[in-house]
């Protein structure tokens, strides 16, 4: 039987992934919210969830696919990422280790709509011809990002 402290820790995490949800669909007012936790945790089939990084703008390569999406890795050191779109949810699957590439990069970007330098911090996880991409472009989505890299580095490039 599993004892409370896990089942609590799943629920805290769920929850916290939820809230960044919400928060993105925010932006996206024909994608409902039951409609994402549905498919996310069908996806996931109760799966501990270590980190996760919900994209609030859409990276290079995923305009056609969908709305946003969402990279979870679970405590059996599984990389989901998750499409969503209006009418559309699809999901890829690898281990952590199966990963051939992992890139971090802290740059800097011309927004053009405000003729400023921003700064962005990017996470591309590839693996045979995929890439899996996680991106913030403002400060208070870094966070997950560096925690999400945190924990796929130390499952598949531990220091020993």
């Amino acid at each position: 039987m599993e004892s409370s402290e896990p089942i609590l820790r799943r629920k805290i995490v769920e929850n916290e992934l939820l809230a960044r949800v919400k928060d993105v669909l925010k932006n996206y007012k024909d994608i409902p919210l039951d409609f994402v936790v549905e498919h996310v945790r069908d996806t996931i089939q109760k799966r501990a969830i270590k980190a996760f990084h919900v994209n609030k703008h859409i990276p290079q390569g995923y305009e056609d696919q969908g709305a946003f999406n969402l990279l979870i890795v679970t405590a059996g050191n599984h990389l989901f990422d998750c499409v969503v779109g209006e009418e559309y949810f699809r999901y890829d699957v690898v281990a952590v280790k199966a990963l051939d590439k992992v890139q971090v990069m802290d740059g800097q970007w011309e927004n053009k709509d405000t003729n400023k330098t921003e700064t962005f911090l990017s996470l591309r996880l590839s693996h045979s011809d995929e890439s899996h991409v996680a991106l913030a472009l403002e400060d208070d989505e870094r966070p997950s990002i560096t925690a999400l890299t945190g924990v796929i580095l130390a499952v598949r490039n531990p220091e020993n």
